[in-house]
């Protein structure tokens, strides 16, 4: 098979490395764009930048098929209510707390989300494995929250980690649509745009004054920067399994440190670094059980070939 084959998968770690820099750079472009746009409103933003170039993508390469809303409704409705929870309290979090504080926790909230969405929707065993990774990321959360004693350090913190857990949702529910990755990336986008939307007018950014700048620049880079993380890792884990994509998943988090203290002289703490560590360590057991499963597999293929 080509994931077997070592140029391919070294193509396929190589794009899901970039995936990670695509997505740690998230941060940096919130960073510039700062108070520019609401916290909703450059979520519509960026979202109607990802679908006016996958779109067309999709159309051209035939990879558009007809929805079945009947079926797939509920699929759709998490989506957008996923999505409406995912870009703005992101932004929100990077502008108060910063990109590698804000990622390490996002990451939090992503894997717990996929432990808990993947239970309730697809009915994955929560595993003995599971449960020491959750504890770890409770105890890496801890070190994190538990310099915030106050509520307005509190809130961006809870933004960050809710953020994640939406994404755990986000995903899961793109899991369950059956259409291509393509067409699945741009139902996924269009619900961003439309959640979104809605969340402009909950929160009150309807009085927000969008200034026309560079900001704007940025907003389209921000777009870009999407279009090519969703690609690479779409692209890179039908090429290595998944529990490598993962491990090197976590490679956000280190990204998104360094883009911090490079571009925006960010120090975070000890505490808050030594949480992230173990953040990083309870998100990679679940995938190192998957690697040595599957080890086991070929290893026993083998074996019964050389019989």
């Amino acid at each position: 098979m080509a994931k077997n084959h070592k140029g391919t998968a070294a193509l396929g770690a190589s794009l899901v490395v970039s995936s990670s820099f695509f997505y740690a750079l998230y941060g940096v472009w919130t960073r510039l764009m700062g108070d520019s746009f609401g916290d909703y409103q450059q979520a519509v933003a960026r979202s109607l930048v990802v679908v006016a170039v996958m779109l067309p993508i999709a159309i051209r390469r035939k990879e558009l098929a007809r929805l079945r809303w009947g079926r797939d409704w509920q699929w759709f409705l998490f989506s957008m209510v996923s999505s409406a929870l995912i870009a703005g309290p992101m932004y929100y979090a990077v502008l108060r707390v910063g990109i590698g504080l804000s990622a390490g926790l996002q990451y939090a909230g992503i894997v717990l989300g996929m432990f808990f969405f993947g239970w309730l929707f697809s009915r994955e065993r929560y595993t003995a494995r599971k449960f020491i990774a959750t504890a770890l990321a409770f105890a890496g959360l801890g070190c994190i929250f538990a310099p915030s004693i106050h509520l307005a350090s509190l809130l961006p913190l809870l933004a960050a980690l809710g953020s994640g857990f939406a994404t755990g949702l986000n995903v899961v529910s793109s899991q369950k649509m059956p259409y291509s990755a393509s067409q699945t990336t741009v139902i996924a986008w269009t619900g961003g745009v439309l959640g979104n939307i809605g969340m402009v007018y909950l929160a009150g950014e309807t009085h927000h004054h969008i200034a026309f700048g560079v900001s704007w620049l940025y907003v389209a880079l921000f777009g870009l920067t999407s279009v090519a993380a969703s690609w690479s890792v779409i692209r890179g884990v039908k090429l290595i399994d998944a529990g490598s994509a993962g491990i090197l998943g976590l490679l956000e988090i280190v990204f998104g440190v360094l883009f911090g203290v490079v571009f925006f002289a960010e120090r975070p703490s000890i505490v808050a670094l030594a949480g992230m560590a173990v953040i990083m360590l309870a998100a990679s057991i679940p995938y190192f059980d998957h690697l040595k499963a599957r080890a086991k597999r070929t290893h026993k293929q083998l074996r019964k070939k050389l019989a």
